[in-house]
């Protein structure tokens, strides 16, 4: 017995529900290969003692523990053969990116080399070997570290030898402004035919995903369809090179000529720059794929041309099982127009039978379309409405230790908003102008998107004109084939649903407004069509209400099951000015007060001399002006010709900070530190990391007459063993941009 119309219905869309969600599954890293398996492939754990070495505490940039890992690595890559060098500098933060307080510092680069046989260019393996305070730096970037020499050794394993050479480039600041990329780059001499593969995390799991890629990327990703795991689409990189607040040494290098794959994982985010990113919380699996990955490359443009100019953009998709499906621009706005005229000759179809009419068509399509930004609404509440409950969630980077039941009460809120749409066109314009509408909808979209980003659309394009031809199609079949002929053409809609939205909400909660819900959406709508003959006839209502509700309970059950302890701290935003001259001191906090700071801090202004230092400031109170040695500003010289007075000066850290910065109010007409041309001069001042134990040597231009100057040297803020936070609770933990911060006067001028 054949089952009847409603069964059959339900069938189908779980059947479209499970692709989905095995789609999403199978992206995800599963398995790693063990320190015993064979020395030529890549081990996630062997890489992973490379990790524990070199991120046993933090080591940022200007301590002890940075030169140790540096000296470290050094010889490793010694030991493996690699003609090794450390190349020292000053480098800035990229002039492509505009800061009012510049970032400079002394940096110790760190590049070895594996000569080619034919050389065409050079296969660059970047990572950065430094951390922030905060943290260990286990995942960022200790892993790309170890992704790198792990790949290298098996490589060197192996026996291959390749036509190009390759380069080591573990580079240094990276955490501070991209500072060692941004000073190899000024240094020059490196290959302007290189490839860049860049490593990076935010997070501590989850696939590693190739996010950003330089333009023209057609031979680029030609190669990285070879990879084992391909995590990539061209929807995802068009964004991020169109701006993107989250900056890797991508920014520095590219300037410089230098093509660049800037890979990236982003899940379990809460332990970014976190004191627990520790080796404990890494994941073995996503080193392997990101490792697997690393070394596939390697091969690729290892014996490529490169050389060889050509090749424009490309239209890019991952699918299952490590298939990469790449196209060129122009076929997207092709199927664009063959699903608009498949939709055409559907609406033409329906309205000849006399099932429906052209204006409810339309009108079905039109709130289809409306749907989307009240979904993106209704998602954005709901984040606002947990960040109301759990405020101690804002200074968060990106998301809570345990985000899964927030994650499902979006994608339940999101879907519970289609399914509502869908009970109301149905009930508005008919279940058949309800259906094709959520088809001419998502067709309308993919159109306009092709139009406008054609390299962009696929996430669009493809389901839309499968869904389209599909639909079309079942007007010439039999009746017990419609169904399963529809069913097989929403199967690319559920792929690209599962392949797009999980790794989206790893990205991070907060994002989920502007990137899943119009996914739910315009991906949902067709899907739902499926229902068109199960749809209940009776109390339709309730179908979204129960959304609603369990978007509640699963949001309620977040908060509750989400609770810091001393494993999984709280973040905590929190520094220290002392005013030397005045010997007043204050507490200034970026965020709210919170159960820690709230004795500390109280919302209002901040005092105007400190602004420079803390333009974003929102609370702030008075604090103990402790001992704490000032910084000092020797004048060397101080000379006035043809209208312009030269200051030079030695700064020095006399409590022996990591940084120190020089501050003026206004702009001199140049500036230099440390031998280095600060051009454009930075509008406040600018913050040197890691300043030379002798002293940073400055010189400033600026107009003939009085100078303000103030100098301050900048610590980690428990660096400084401030009494009150001697004793602060096991289940916080102190933000990296919390600082230990002294000011003084430049006298003399």
């Amino acid at each position: 017995m054949r089952p009847g119309p409603r069964l059959s219905g339900f069938l189908a869309f779980t059947i479209l529900l499970a692709v989905a969600i095995g789609t999403a599954w199978a992206l995800q890293p599963h398995g790693h290969r063990p320190e015993s398996a064979p020395r030529e492939v890549f081990s996630a754990a062997r890489a992973l003692r490379v990790v524990e070495a070199i991120a046993a505490r933090p080591h940022p940039v200007g301590t002890a523990e940075h030169d140790r890992v540096r000296d470290h690595l050094v010889a490793e890559l010694r030991k493996l053969g690699l003609d090794t060098e450390i190349r020292s500098g000053v480098g800035t933060y990229p002039s492509v990116i505009q800061r009012e307080v510049l970032g400079v510092g002394r940096v110790d680069n760190i590049v070895a080399r594996i000569p080619g046989t034919a050389s065409t260019g050079t296969v660059y393996l970047a990572a950065h070997y430094d951390s922030v305070p905060s943290g260990p730096g286990a995942n960022d970037d200790g892993v790309g570290v170890a992704t790198v020499l792990e790949a290298v050794r098996a490589l060197r394993e192996s026996g291959r030898t390749l036509h190009n050479d390759v380069v080591v480039l573990l580079t240094d600041g990276e955490e501070i402004g991209l500072l060692g990329a941004e000073a190899f780059v000024t240094a020059g001499g490196y290959d302007r035919a290189g490839v860049v593969i860049n490593h990076e995390a935010r997070g501590a799991g989850g696939p590693p995903l190739l996010w950003r890629v330089s333009h023209p990327d057609g031979p680029l990703i030609d190669a990285v369809a070879a990879a084992p795991h391909p995590n990539t689409d061209s929807l995802s990189t068009t964004l991020a090179g169109a701006g993107t607040g989250s900056n890797t040494d991508f920014a520095a290098l590219e300037p410089g000529g230098l093509r660049v794959l800037d890979w990236a994982y982003t899940g379990r985010s809460a332990y970014y720059h976190n004191v627990f990113d520790d080796p404990a919380h890494v994941d073995p699996a996503t080193v392997q794929q990101l490792g697997a990955n690393t070394l596939a490359l390697i091969g690729e443009f290892g014996d490529r041309d490169l050389a060889a100019g050509g090749g424009g953009d490309r239209a890019y998709f991952q699918l299952p099982f490590g298939m990469l499906v790449v196209l060129p621009v122009w076929v997207m706005a092709a199927l664009a127009i063959v699903a608009v005229i498949a939709t055409g000759w559907t609406i033409f179809q329906v309205r000849r039978s006399g099932e429906t009419t052209l204006a409810r068509v339309f009108g079905s399509a039109a709130t289809a379309l409306v749907t989307v930004p009240l979904a993106m609404a209704a998602c954005y509440g709901l984040w606002e409405a947990v960040l109301v409950v759990r405020p101690e969630y804002r200074p968060l980077f990106v998301d809570p230790y345990r985000p899964q039941l927030y994650y499902a009460a979006a994608l339940v809120l999101c879907a519970a908003v289609t399914v509502a749409w869908y009970a109301l066109a149905r009930r508005l314009f008919g279940a058949t102008a309800a259906a094709v509408g959520a088809l001419t909808g998502v067709v309308l979209a993919a159109a306009l998107a092709a139009a406008l980003a054609p390299a962009a659309s696929q996430l669009l394009v493809i389901p839309a004109v499968a869904a389209a031809l599909g639909v079309a199609l079942t007007f010439v079949t039999p009746t017990p084939w419609r169904l399963p002929l529809l069913t097989v053409s929403l199967v690319p809609a559920a792929v690209f649903a599962g392949a797009n939205i999980w790794p989206m909400l790893q990205a991070g909660i907060a994002g989920a407004p502007f990137v899943v819900a119009p996914v739910v959406v315009l991906l949902g709508a067709p899907i739902l069509t499926t229902l068109t003959h199960a749809w209940p006839r009776r109390r339709t209502a309730l179908i979204p209400l129960t959304g609603l509700v369990l978007t509640i309970a699963l949001a309620a059950a977040g908060t509750a099951v989400d609770r810091f302890d001393e494993h999984h701290p709280q973040t905590i935003q929190l520094a220290y000015a002392l005013d030397a001259d005045r010997g007043a001191a204050q507490w200034i906090s970026r965020t709210p007060p919170d159960r820690f700071t709230d004795p500390l801090v109280h919302p209002g202004p901040l005092d105007p001399a400190l602004t420079t230092l803390w333009p974003t400031a929102t609370a702030n109170g008075p604090a103990p002006a402790e001992r704490l040695t000032p910084p000092t500003a020797e004048i060397l010289s101080d000379t006035t010709d043809s209208g312009n007075r030269t200051v030079r000066l030695r700064l020095t850290s006399r409590r022996g900070a990591t940084s120190i910065g020089l501050y003026y109010d206004t702009p001199p007409t140049a500036l230099r530190a440390a031998g280095r041309d600060l051009t454009p001069v930075p509008t406040k001042g600018f913050q040197f990391s890691a300043p030379p134990p002798q002293g940073l040597e400055v010189e400033i231009t600026a107009p003939a007459g009085p100078l303000t100057l103030r100098v301050a040297d900048h610590s980690w803020l428990l660096d400084c063993d401030l009494p009150p936070l001697r004793n602060r609770p096991a289940d916080i933990f102190f933000r990296q941009d919390s600082t230990c911060v002294v000011l003084t006067s430049v006298r003399g001028l």
